[in-house]
């Protein structure tokens, strides 16, 4: 009676500050006024030859919440590129079909053909708002007028203006073509592949002759005369075209590209692909050229670049470059190829993300995955009652479910842009989204926070009562991937019920079949909604589902038992850990030393790089990312082997944040008695597959991202002698 009593005091106390904060000031944002009228130069022919968003760019026609609509004009062609282009553009979630609403006008050609620009219907004389994109390497001779040009040979550039092209090509590019990132040292440092102009300034003849100078070094290597015959201007730089340029190029760490007049842009760009495709480092001399998409790739992290004047001290500093920095442009590298150049479709969506990102237009909202409820108000859940059981331990306090508050960094997460943030959508939440002091709360902002005893702090008394910690008052969702074993299912959801900070549980139906009609479910605090998934997938635990309100997702089995103050703890410990995974089983990945592979490995071990997604908290972020921006082929490759889809959301998480996963309690395995046969892990060939796994996932990254850690969590006072008057943190953990 006692203990229900204390519950009791905990729930209400909890209550009457939710009330406060439902009735406080806080409010939304009210809609912007109108737009102001275009601010930019007169209509009728523009002849600034240098033009500006400022100058050129009408912003009447662009507010904030219109989504950044895109008018393409019409394009008839065989050409096997604008196809691909304009099919990509045609895909794209800004496209509409009401040219009078549009905020930019697109027009796709190929070289410099004749544009009579007067024939479109919305050019209103001076092309404002429209972009001119000609996917040819010929440079278009652009008409005098407000619109902007986007294409890779450039004779004149108007930097934040017009914009600079990639070379891509018309087949898509993936991880089958791409070499391993490692081994990071190769037999050559640095090495250049094309012919040198003839006509050459006195300085030019300085810098070249400075690079044959460094040819002489046995780890650099410079071949400045084609061995297959190439059609080059005498004042250019030559592209050769025989096979031994790739060679030597996947046998370099880096690769020189000449940034400066006498380069050709389209063979600057497509010099900086070669060298990314071939797992190279692009070392640039000069800055003549603006890289390609810079408005909000990183390229510092992808590419070095030097001054023509220090080509004599390359070598020197190239050397000095350590294996850590080389792997971090290396892999920076192969993710901006990845990401925007591998294929047409990758380069028009960055095209359209950078004219957004230059307007200070949000992208729209990433999209939840499509849902089917087996139960709704015309087909309502059978049930039965379940009891609440907490091993008398106050937890935290039983309140009514609350979502996690949602797109409130819609303007501020794309203006510090970071590229993890996927610059095609916008989430409702990250994992980085940045916190307050912890003294905020008593200076005017205390919404959501529920410190320790009020802030004096304490110990297991004043802590079971509030979440404390960095963040705000939150709940967590459980996911349950289940197919047939409905028994074990029932025992599993009702204990949950009392469950502290539960907001709901989401079961996903695996099964074809839809659920019995006489199955019966635990009747627990809080909604248990069932999806029934399309088709008989791992890779649906994982699914970003609009009825996931949260951003804490505790996936768990089926078979799966944990207490509920090892639920708690681990859910406190990611509060503290939002972008790792957080859980309980832990795994690592192990040499072979006889077949020199890596293999899995579930053994006890004091070191350990994974944890199973079984049992374990992480961010619904995650789930956006491993089902619409993690390669196809690792879904593929778990559907096949019906298997490996914790493995694969580990090497995601891993290779977002370069960092390990974080291991709560002494838990190491979970073994269900009454599983028998049913048990995935007794099969020996369940081990084969992940070992086949682990070996597939590091060829489609190139790399292995999955990193060691040697420490686990427990709570603060675990293990700790307390005086009388205090208590621990939790009983057991």
């Amino acid at each position: 009676m006692e203990h229900e009593l204390s519950q009791i005091k905990v729930d209400v106390k909890n209550m009457i500050l939710t009330k406060k904060e439902i009735f406080s000031e806080y409010s939304s944002a009210p809609l912007p006024l109108p737009m102001l009228s275009d601010l930019s130069a007169s209509t009728g022919t523009h002849m600034n030859l240098n033009c500006d968003l400022n100058s050129c760019f009408d912003y009447s026609r662009c507010s904030v919440i219109s989504g950044f609509p895109i008018y393409l004009y019409p394009t008839y062609t065989d050409d096997n590129l604008l196809i691909a282009w304009k099919s990509a553009i045609e895909n794209s979630n800004h496209i509409t079909n009401k040219p009078e609403s549009a905020c930019m006008y697109f027009l796709l050609v190929k070289d410099d053909t004749k544009i009579n620009t007067q024939s479109l219907e919305y050019w209103k004389g001076d092309g404002r708002n429209h972009i001119i994109i000609n996917v040819g390497l010929s440079s278009l001779t652009s008409p005098k007028s407000r619109a902007m040009v986007a294409q890779t040979n450039r004779t004149k550039f108007d930097r934040g203006f017009d914009i600079f092209l990639p070379y891509v090509d018309v087949l898509p590019v993936d991880y089958k073509v791409l070499p391993l990132l490692l081994p990071l040292r190769k037999k050559i440092l640095l090495s250049f592949y094309g012919q040198s102009p003839t006509i050459l300034s006195e300085g030019e003849k300085e810098i070249l002759g400075a690079i044959n100078k460094l040819n002489s070094s046995d780890i650099i290597s410079f071949i400045t005369q084609c061995t297959a015959k190439s059609v080059c201007l005498p004042d250019q730089w030559c592209l050769c075209s025989d096979h031994h340029a790739v060679e030597s190029e996947r046998s370099s760490i880096f690769v020189m590209i000449p940034n400066c007049a006498n380069m050709p842009s389209y063979q600057f760009t497509y010099r900086i692909y070669r060298a990314l495709i071939n797992g190279a480092i692009p070392v640039l001399l000069g800055d003549f050229y603006q890289l390609p998409f810079s408005d909000f790739i990183s390229w510092e992290k992808a590419i070095v670049s030097f001054p023509l004047q220090r080509v004599t001290e390359l070598e020197y500093i190239l050397r000095n470059i350590l294996e850590s920095d080389i792997m971090s442009y290396k892999k920076h590298g192969r993710i901006i190829f990845n990401d925007y150049f591998s294929s047409v479709e990758k380069a028009a969506h960055a095209l359209i993300n950078t004219l957004r990102y230059r307007i200070n237009m949000p992208p729209p909202p990433v999209p939840e995955a499509v849902s089917t409820l087996v139960y709704d108000e015309h087909h309502p859940m059978q049930t039965f009652q379940s009891r609440v059981d907490n091993g008398n331990e106050i937890l935290g306090p039983i309140e009514a479910p609350f979502p996690s508050p949602s797109y409130q960094r819609n303007f501020t997460s794309f203006l510090q842009f970071s590229h993890w943030s996927h610059s095609s959508y916008i989430f409702p939440y990250t994992p980085w989204d940045p916190g307050l002091p912890t003294d905020a709360k008593y200076h005017g902002s205390p919404y959501g926070f529920r410190p320790i005893n009020g802030g004096a702090g304490g110990s297991g008394t004043e802590f079971s009562a509030s979440l404390g910690g960095n963040y705000p008052h939150e709940q967590f969702t459980i996911v349950i991937l289940t197919y047939d074993r409905s028994e074990l299912l029932q025992q599993q959801l009702a204990q949950f019920n009392g469950l502290p900070y539960l907001n709901k549980v989401v079961v996903i139906w695996n099964n074809p079949q839809y659920p019995p009609s006489t199955l019966k479910w635990p009747h627990i605090h809080v909604p248990i909604q069932v999806i029934k998934a399309e088709r008989n997938s791992l890779n649906n635990r994982f699914m970003p589902y609009k009825e996931i309100e949260t951003e804490a997702v505790l996936s768990m089995d089926d078979d799966m038992g944990l207490r509920h103050d090892e639920i708690i703890f681990a859910f406190r410990v990611w509060r503290e850990f939002r972008d790792r995974i957080v859980g309980f089983p832990g795994r690592y990945h192990a040499w072979n030393i006889h077949d020199e592979k890596w293999n899995y490995n579930s053994n006890h071990s004091c070191e350990l790089s994974m944890i199973l997604t079984g049992a374990a908290f992480f961010h619904k972020y995650y789930m956006y990312q491993y089902s619409y921006s993690m390669p196809q082929a690792i879904r593929d490759k778990v559907d096949e082997y019906m298997n490996c889809e914790d493995l694969a959301m580990n090497f995601l998480v891993s290779h977002i944040t370069g960092q390990p996963p974080v291991k709560t309690t002494s838990r190491w395995t979970f073994r269900c008695p009454t599983c028998g046969e049913a048990s995935l892990w007794i099969d020996e060939s369940h081990f084969n597959e992940r070992h086949k796994c682990i070996q597939f996932f590091i060829e489609v990254y190139g790399y292995l991202p999955l990193k060691y850690t040697q420490f686990r969590a427990d709570s603060v006072l675990f293990k700790t002698r307390v005086p009388e008057d205090k208590s621990k943190c939790f009983v057991f953990v």
